[in-house]
C-alpha cells in the first residue's frame, strides 16, 4: 500500500511517493525517446518488472498503487480496454501535459488486473504536469472515473478517491484513509512554502512498516530525490537530463555515477555506496 501527491506551491510542482510493500528487487531506469528523456521506477512482480512510478523530461509524473474498491464492484471489460501498465509508454513518450493524456486515451477504458482471492484490490493511476495539473484515474463501470486536483495539491493512498468526490477530506475511509488526511493536512499547512524539504516530511509522516522506497521528483530542475527502506538520512540524487545518480545526505562523498545500460537495481545501488 503506497501514497503519493503532487503539489503545486509558487509555481513550481513537486511531486511525491512512498513504495510499499513486501520486499522485492527494485529498479532504476533513464532512458531517452525521441527528444524526451524517461525515467522509470519498477519492481519485480511475477519474475516480470513493472513500472511502478515515472517522469518524463517535461514533468509529466505517473504513478500507479493499490486501491481497495467498494465490495461488490465489478469491472466491465471489452476488446477497447487499455491496460494499466500501457498507460506508463502512452503517457510519458507521448505527453507533456496531463490535458494531452486524454487525447491518447480517446474512448478505451482502463483495465486492472483483479487477483481471484483479492476481488475487491485493484489499482489506480495518479498523472500530473509541472503546471500544477492532476488527476487520478480509477475504473468505473463501463468508463473511468476521474478526480481532478482541488487546492493545487492532490493525493492517492489505497482507497478509491472516485466515491469521495464531494466529501470533506477528514471524513473519508477505507485504506489508507488516515495517511490521507495526514498528508492532506501537512500539505495544505505548509502549501506556500511547500519544497523537497516538506515533500519528505509528508513521506516520513506517511510511512509504513513495508515502505522500501521513498522518491521527491522537482520537475522545473528535472530532479529526483530517493531514499530506500525508511531511512531518509541517506538520500540519492538523479539527474534526468545527465543520466546520473550521486549520493547526497548520509554519506561521506557524493559519488556521481552514469546509468551503466541505462538501469541500475536497487541493491546494486546500495551495496556500492556501503
Amino acid at each position: 500500500m503506497c501514497t503519493s501527491f503532487s503539489v503545486y506551491s509558487q509555481e513550481k510542482a513537486i511531486y511525491g511517493m512512498n513504495f510499499d510493500a513486501e520486499e522485492i528487487d527494485l529498479k532504476l531506469k533513464v532512458n531517452s525517446y525521441n527528444d524526451l528523456n524517461l525515467f522509470y521506477f519498477s519492481g519485480l512482480l511475477d519474475n516480470k518488472y513493472r513500472d511502478i512510478a515515472g517522469f518524463n523530461s517535461e514533468g509529466l509524473f505517473i504513478c500507479t498503487q493499490a486501491v481497495e474498491y467498494s465490495p461488490g464492484f465489478k469491472s466491465s471489460c471489452n476488446e477497447n480496454d487499455w491496460f494499466a501498465f500501457d498507460i506508463f509508454d502512452e503517457a510519458l513518450k507521448k505527453t507533456r501535459k496531463t490535458s494531452e493524456f486524454f487525447e491518447i486515451l480517446n474512448k478505451r477504458v482502463i483495465s486492472y488486473p483483479r487477483n481471484p482471492l483479492f476481488p475487491d484490490l485493484g489499482l489506480h493511476t495518479i498523472i500530473a504536469d509541472k503546471t500544477g495539473d492532476a488527476f487520478i484515474l480509477e475504473e468505473g463501470n463501463d468508463t473511468n472515473i476521474v478526480s481532478h486536483s482541488h487546492n493545487d495539491f492532490i493525493i492517492m493512498t489505497n482507497f478509491p478517491n472516485g466515491d469521495f468526490k464531494e466529501v470533506n477530506y477528514n471524513k473519508v475511509n477505507g485504506i489508507g484513509a488516515d495517511r490521507y488526511i495526514c498528508a492532506h493536512e501537512y500539505i495544505q499547512n505548509n502549501i506556500h512554502s511547500f519544497g523537497i524539504n516538506e515533500a519528505f516530511e509528508v513521506l516520513s509522516k506517511t510511512s509504513q512498516m513495508n515502505t522500501l522506497c521513498s522518491i521527491v521528483y522537482e520537475p522545473l530542475k528535472n530532479e529526483i530525490y530517493i531514499s530506500f527502506k525508511k531511512d531518509l538520512s541517506k538520500k540519492w540524487k538523479i539527474s534526468i537530463i545527465e543520466k546520473t545518480i550521486q549520493s547526497l545526505d548520509g554519506f561521506l562523498s557524493n559519488n556521481k555515477i552514469q546509468f551503466t545500460n541505462e538501469e541500475i537495481f536497487v541493491k546494486d545501488l546500495i551495496s556500492l555506496y556501503k
